[in-house]
């Protein structure tokens, strides 16, 4: 009751004005175990009765309504059918507000039923395009901890795609994870397995053989009686034995009729049965998360720089859907490195090139990187620097991180002899300011001719007397935290997107942030300036 006794000290005023709505539409206050709830029935259809579940959040957060009704009663698409919740306000009740009442939670529920049970069989609905689908079926099983996954090609795989039943092998740990990877499929005889970056995945884990099914009509929401649903369906199975089964079916995702193939997984152990979340990785949430990341996937980035800056870039543009790396750096990777770095601190004593590779990979499995644990323009090996200039000279883009003077004078020189795209990156003053510079072959001028626009110029930085550098050779060149290094990584991911994509490349080049003011004070701006080219430039003239 402390729960309860809470929610009447907190808000008293709010639960009477609850309680006077409902009591006067014929619910009754029920206080149960910490609950507080209002049993009634809807005044649309008598049918359907109804319990509104007050959360010790609201009213931030909306009661949960629901109606204890048989299946052949269920409403269309709007409702659980485990618990019998009414979907209200939409997905994760997104149009619930503060400020709503038990007024409008009644409006909700009533319109539902109105409009979505199997006894007014209106034609409203079915005439509807735009009726939202809060959840489809498939988020609606009984599952058990863990998860399967799908990855590519299969998660873009269709219904069509697939025969009736299909053969495939599983990698499930016998351990406590409960996670698993589905490795192969063969289809019309023809085996295809899972892309290249998910062979690491699970290793070590038991191979199980399984079946991909693909049914017309779902399987049943919980696992209770499975086997006879299973003998009535012609599913073979092994009651005594350890084993997977796949289900493929069409449901119905976002809006009324837009159907995409769904997978389940049914987990048949020591007697025991129970189903297993699967999720797919597909082009289609690539599309919708970032609607460019597929026009990415075929192109080359080459980043020189595996510090902070350059490690943030590097798994950012993976993220983004950048398809392949080129990752140079001679540096060795410290714990230390940690505070701003995105590489765990168990890569110490590694190459910086090594962790930024691994965590590429765990966030796309999908990219290739290739390392060059070198430092350029001090190469001793003629086959290594021949190799940094191949390439170069494959990449669409070039990004330098470095903040060293003699590798992006070099890089300039290169980007603009071979005709490629140059993003320069710098984070300056104690990184409380960033400066990125784009180079675009026959649109702006060079990094030699920004230097002669912007040299003198220096962005706002700390105040004076604090330390801005490290002392001591081989130390941090800067003094800053993840946040401001962050600010600047996305800034220069972003421009090296653009150029990608060629957004706005005769739009200004030069891009300076600074989050202070000439007095250090805290002042955000972003200024984007305008880099021509000088008829003389040494570097443009020689090419």
């Amino acid at each position: 009751m402390d729960e309860v006794k809470m929610w009447y000290e907190e808000m008293p005023e709010v639960l009477e004005r609850e309680k006077n709505i409902l009591l006067s539409r014929g619910f009754s206050l029920n206080i149960h175990n910490g609950t507080v709830e209002f049993i009634g029935r809807s005044s649309v259809l008598k049918e359907y009765p109804l319990r509104l579940i007050y959360p010790s959040g609201y009213p931030s957060f909306p009661p949960t309504v629901i109606s204890d009704v048989p299946e052949d009663l269920i409403l269309v698409r709007h409702q659980t059918k485990l618990n019998k919740t009414l979907c209200c306000f939409g997905f994760s009740s997104e149009r619930w507000r503060a400020n709503f009442t038990a007024r409008e939670v009644l409006q909700e529920a009533e319109e539902m039923i109105y409009y979505y049970s199997p006894l007014t069989e209106n034609d409203e609905v079915d005439l509807n395009p735009n009726d939202k689908v809060p959840e489809p079926r498939i988020n609606q099983y009984d599952y058990s901890p863990g998860g399967i996954l799908i990855p590519v090609p299969f998660g873009n795989l269709r219904t069509e795609d697939l025969d009736s039943i299909n053969e495939a092998t599983l990698k499930y740990p016998n351990n406590r994870t409960r996670r698993g990877i589905l490795s192969s499929i063969k289809i019309s005889g023809q085996s295809q397995i899972a892309e290249k970056g998910y062979e690491r995945w699970l290793n070590g884990a038991t191979i199980y053989k399984t079946k991909i099914y693909k049914l017309n009509t779902l399987p049943p929401l919980t696992t209770i009686d499975i086997s006879v649903w299973l003998r009535e369906n012609n599913i073979r199975f092994n009651p005594n034995k350890n084993q997977f089964i796949f289900f493929v079916f069409e449901d119905e995702w976002g809006r009324k009729g837009n159907m995409r193939m769904s997978w389940l997984a049914l987990k048949l152990f020591q007697g025991n049965a129970s189903w297993i979340r699967c999720y797919l990785v597909s082009d289609d949430d690539i599309n919708i998360r970032t609607p460019y990341g597929i026009s990415l996937r075929n192109k080359e980035v080459m980043v020189v720089g595996a510090g902070s800056l350059g490690s943030i870039v590097s798994t950012s543009l993976a993220q983004e859907g950048v398809g392949k790396f080129h990752l140079i750096d001679y540096d060795i990777y410290e714990p230390s490195n940690t505070i701003r770095h995105q590489v765990r601190q168990d890569f110490f004593a590694l190459p910086k090139v090594d962790g930024v590779a691994e965590r590429i990979l765990e966030l796309s499995p999908q990219a290739e990187v290739a390392l060059y644990r070198m430092a350029i323009g001090s190469n001793k090996d003629n086959n290594d620097y021949q190799k940094f200039i191949d390439a170069l000279k494959a990449s669409d883009v070039v990004v330098d991180t470095t903040g060293e003077h003699s590798v992006s004078h070099l890089l300039n020189r290169l980007c603009v002899k071979y005709k490629i795209p140059l993003i320069v990156g710098s984070v300056t003053n104690g990184a409380w300011s960033c400066e990125v510079v784009r180079y675009i072959p026959n649109h702006s001028g060079c990094w030699g001719c920004w230097n002669r626009n912007y040299g003198p110029i220096y962005p706002p930085s700390a105040p004076k007397g604090e330390m801005q550098f490290a002392p001591g050779c081989d130390q941090p060149t800067f003094i800053a935290g993840i946040s401001s290094v962050n600010i600047a990584g996305g800034l220069v991911a972003e421009a090296v997107i653009d150029t990608l994509l060629k957004v706005g490349i005769d739009e200004k080049h030069y891009i300076a942030w600074s989050e202070r003011d000439k007095s250090g004070n805290r002042k955000y701006s972003v200024n984007y300036m305008e880099n021509p080219a000088f008829k003389d430039c040494v570097v443009c003239n020689e090419n």
